[in-house]
This record gives C-alpha cells, sequence and structure tokens, in this order.
C-alpha cells in the first residue's frame, strides 16, 4: 500500500485506523462526506436513541477490517500482492457511497421505480465524480474497483471479502450497530473469525474448524439483529412512513435535490448537488412542508406522524421463520392481510394503514456465499453440511408480514377488528 498511516483516525469500534494517502483524498470529498449525514440505521433512532451512527464511521470501518483481512490473506498467497490490499480497502471504503437519504427506508423506491439501488448509484459516483480522477491518478481503476463493490471481479475471494455472508461489510456494521443500539444479540467475535479465515481449494472463503463456533455466533448474531432492531415493528412502521412520504414528494414536488431519474442524479453527481442530498436534506424539506397553507391534508398528516412519533403502529403481525421462499401469490397470511385492508378501507383513509411484506435471509446456501469449514483432513465442507454446528438447523428465512395503522387512527382499526373478530 501507499502512504500507510496518512492518517489516524479515531473509530469507536476498532480504535485508531490508520487511513492512507489516497484514502484520505477519497474521503475529503464532498461525496464522501456526505455519508456523515446519512445514519446507519434510517429510523432506528426512534426506538433506539442512540442509532445515531452513520454510513461515514461505517464505511471507515470497514475498510480497516478489509485491511486486517486482505493483509493477512496476502501474506498466505490469497492475495497476489499488497497493491490489491489497497485496491480492497478502497472498494470497502466506497461500497455505501451511493445510498439514499435515509437509506434502506427510501432506497426500494428508487429500486422499484428506476431500476436504482444503492449499489447502481454508487457505480455512478465513483465513475462520474471526482472520485474517478482520484482513483487513476495514485493508478486505481475506478471499473475495478466498481466490479469489486459489484462482485463481478475475476477473483471470487476479492467479491467474497466484500459480498459474501461473512464479509467485511457485514463484521462491521453487526458489532457497529449492536454498540449503537445497546443490543447485546449483535456482538460478535471479529478477532476469532478473521484468525481463522482462510481460502479453500476452489478460491473460496473459508473458516478453519476451530473457528466454528465463533462462525455459528456471527450467524445467531445476524438473525437477532434481523428481528430485533433491522425489522422491529416499530422500525419498519417509520420506514414505510417515510418511505410513502417519500413517494408523495416524488409525485407532487419539485425540488433541485430530489431526482426523478437516472439523469437527473446524474446532473447531480456532475454538478457536485448530490453532498447535499441526504437525511437533513429531506428533514428540512419536511418542515418546510408541514409549516406551508398549501401542503395537501394528506401530507401534512404523515409529515405531523413522523416529525412527532406519531407513526404506523402495528395492528396485525403474521411474522414468522422458515426454510421455505415466501410465495406473495399464494401466501395464505398475505392474503388475509390484502382482505383486511380491502375491509378496512371503507372506515379510514388509504394512507391511513399500510401493509409490509418481506422476505429476509438468514442463511445463505450458495457455495459463492456461504463459508466453507476447513477440517482436519483440509477438505472443505459447506457449513450447511457440518453435522455438529447449530447453523443448518438455523430456519433460511424470516417473512416479515405485518399490517400497520396511524396512531391517530390505530383505536379504530383496533376496534374494527375486534368487533370482526368476535
Amino acid at each position: 500500500m501507499n502512504s500507510v498511516g496518512a492518517k489516524k483516525i479515531y473509530d469507536e469500534v476498532h480504535g485508531y485506523i490508520d487511513l492512507t494517502e489516497v484514502e484520505l483524498k477519497i474521503v475529503d470529498t464532498a461525496y464522501f462526506q456526505r455519508l456523515r449525514y446519512i445514519k446507519q440505521l434510517a429510523v432506528a433512532w426512534y426506538v433506539y436513541p442512540g442509532a445515531t451512527h452513520t454510513r461515514f464511521s461505517h464505511s471507515i470501518g470497514a475498510t480497516h477490517l478489509m485491511g486486517l483481512v486482505a493483509e493477512k490473506l496476502a501474506e498466505l498467497g490469497y492475495i497476489h500482492s499488497f497493491d490489491d490490499v489497497q485496491m480492497l480497502r478502497l472498494s470497502a471504503l466506497l461500497h455505501d457511497i451511493g445510498h439514499t437519504p435515509f437509506s434502506h427506508a427510501i432506497e426500494p423506491f428508487y429500486k422499484d421505480l428506476l431500476g436504482l439501488g444503492h449499489e447502481e448509484i454508487t457505480r455512478m459516483i465513483i465513475l462520474g465524480s471526482e472520485i474517478r480522477d482520484i482513483l487513476n491518478y495514485f493508478g486505481y481503476d475506478p471499473k475495478t474497483i466498481t466490479a469489486i463493490i459489484e462482485g463481478r471481479y475475476r477473483e471470487p475471494i476479492y467479491n467474497q471479502l466484500l459480498s459474501s455472508d461473512i464479509d467485511v461489510d457485514r463484521m462491521d456494521y453487526l458489532i457497529r450497530d449492536a454498540i449503537h443500539t445497546g443490543v447485546t444479540y449483535g456482538i460478535i467475535d471479529l478477532q476469532r473469525i478473521i484468525s481463522t479465515l482462510v481460502v479453500d481449494g476452489d478460491g473460496n472463503i473459508a473458516i478453519l474448524d476451530k473457528g466454528i463456533d465463533a462462525l455459528e455466533n456471527f450467524y445467531l448474531a445476524r438473525m437477532h439483529m434481523y428481528k430485533t432492531v433491522y425489522y422491529h415493528k416499530t422500525v419498519v412502521g417509520y420506514e414505510t412512513l417515510l418511505r410513502r412520504i417519500y413517494e408523495m414528494l416524488y409525485n407532487n414536488y419539485s425540488d433541485a435535490l430530489l431526482p426523478k431519474s437516472a439523469n437527473d442524479l446524474k446532473r447531480l453527481i456532475e454538478n457536485g448537488d448530490i453532498a447535499l442530498w441526504h437525511d437533513d436534506w429531506l428533514m428540512g424539506i419536511l418542515v418546510k412542508l408541514y409549516r406551508d397553507s398549501l401542503t395537501s391534508q394528506e401530507l401534512r398528516d404523515l409529515i405531523e406522524a413522523f416529525l412527532f412519533r406519531r407513526g404506523y403502529k402495528i395492528v396485525v403481525e403474521k411474522s414468522k421463520f422458515s426454510n421455505d421462499v415466501l410465495d406473495l401469490e399464494n401466501d395464505d397470511d398475505v392474503k388475509d392481510l390484502k382482505s383486511i385492508i380491502n375491509e378496512l378501507s371503507k372506515y379510514v383513509k388509504p394512507y391511513e394503514i399500510a401493509m409490509f411484506v418481506d422476505d429476509i435471509r438468514i442463511v445463505e446456501e450458495d457455495p459463492h456465499v456461504a463459508p466453507r469449514i476447513i477440517l482436519g483432513n483440509k477438505q472443505s465442507v459447506a457449513i450447511s453440511n457440518i453435522e455438529n454446528s447449530i447453523i443448518p438447523k438455523l430456519p433460511k428465512k424470516y417473512h416479515v408480514k405485518r399490517l400497520y395503522a396511524l396512531s391517530s387512527s390505530w383505536d379504530i382499526v383496533a376496534k374494527i377488528m375486534r368487533d370482526k373478530i368476535t
């Protein structure tokens, strides 16, 4: 690597982190500084007040972990050169640079409407901004960086270090999110995982058998964090509310920083205005519209519910663990929720109720994604085939199926539901 230790940053999770010269140049750009204003867990602070950490700190942490893992694998001969270690660190540094305001609360909207997820926006920023010029100046190909981030680089382990079940992204955000929410289920043994991380004969990431306990804890931690933090009923309710508000803004309002197409995003990137497209910008828009007498009553009601924590409350919960893929067309629970919504629409306004359905992967069986275990005979075995491990016993999926109602209408909805039951 070049200029190791150009600057030290103190991180609350990993302690002092060294940034190289090229990394520091990227961090100092307005494009990267934008991540200081995008919270890692979107609106989770409505439930966990300490969850105000940002994409900025997570990206720095992922870079640090990538350095630790890649340097170890380089010493073992699995990473071709220490120049590639720097390339991998840069990929980790930039992997989240395309997140939208409030991240996962807003991104499904752009993905569904325009086919643009944060990965696509990340590529647009890296290849269409001064970051491209910085990478080129230091001798790193921007297209190679984006290939690693998107998991399509020619070397499988380079992709897996950033996109697999035990990649450095997950390693960092699990422990960082656990610390900031106070949810101890998410604490993992990073040192043990990294110290037992190797590459198998097929070129895939693997764990020595003495690291199985740490890997099991990693899977358990992730499963519990999905249930208690990432898909907490109240967190999801406020993400759903914010997504609905954003959709109304997109369809009914114009703002120089509100992209409505891929070309709009490209323009924001090229002129640098995307640096202002973050959580604080959106909060400012909401406050402005809430105080504007011309704002529709529906939008005012939704904004008021979001700003003053009077959002969607759960009415019906049908979530469950499963080993099957959720069949949205034929699932009986989903059909029931849709039927309930049709009935409730006779009594409350459409925007006062919302359904949320998602199919969350807990354990991955794809050998290119799931880690393998190196047994005593040096044979590599899929973690799902280790008989004395608890991982094969874990559910493969978590089906989230919920019906929500605005706090202002919840009593009415709940009474209607009780009357129907009785």
